[in-house]
């Protein structure tokens, strides 16, 4: 290979691993961007009674959760330092059960298959007391 060749190939990979190196961190440090890739919500919630009745969780302040953008998993973990396993259920706009009574482990995720795009879901639990951090991805 002539060195006029040797050059561009040098070049083009040099170029092309400062692009991929920028191109993370904005993905990892930007917020807006990062929600569009990897978009996360959570919800924290007391629960002082306990397995009795189901409680509405608010993720980021909202009763309700859209899956808008295609890189949503549609997965709730229950996060490991939890007081214990939860009950999750899923309603839709009209008060419709989608998901009924699904276990969620103590630091274990579990898919929620059949929730659309762009719909509107409730998310309930029942949990013993404690206070409880749920994730959605």
């Amino acid at each position: 290979m002539n060195r006029k060749r040797y050059i561009q190939v040098f070049a083009a990979i040099a170029i092309t691993f400062m692009i991929t190196v920028i191109g993370g961190l904005v993905v990892q440090d930007v917020g807006v961007v990062n929600q569009i890739f990897f978009p996360k919500k959570s919800a924290v919630i007391n629960m002082e009674e306990g397995m009795q009745e189901w409680e509405t969780l608010k993720f980021n302040d909202e009763n309700y959760l859209i899956y808008k953008s295609i890189f949503w998993k549609k997965k709730i973990t229950n996060y490991a330092n939890n007081y214990g396993d939860v009950l999750l259920r899923v309603k839709d706009s009209d008060g419709n059960i989608v998901i009924d009574e699904v276990q969620v482990p103590n630091g274990k995720s579990i898919e929620l298959e059949g929730l659309k795009r762009n719909e509107q879901y409730f998310f309930e639990i029942k949990s013993p007391p404690g206070q409880f951090l749920i994730n959605a991805t």
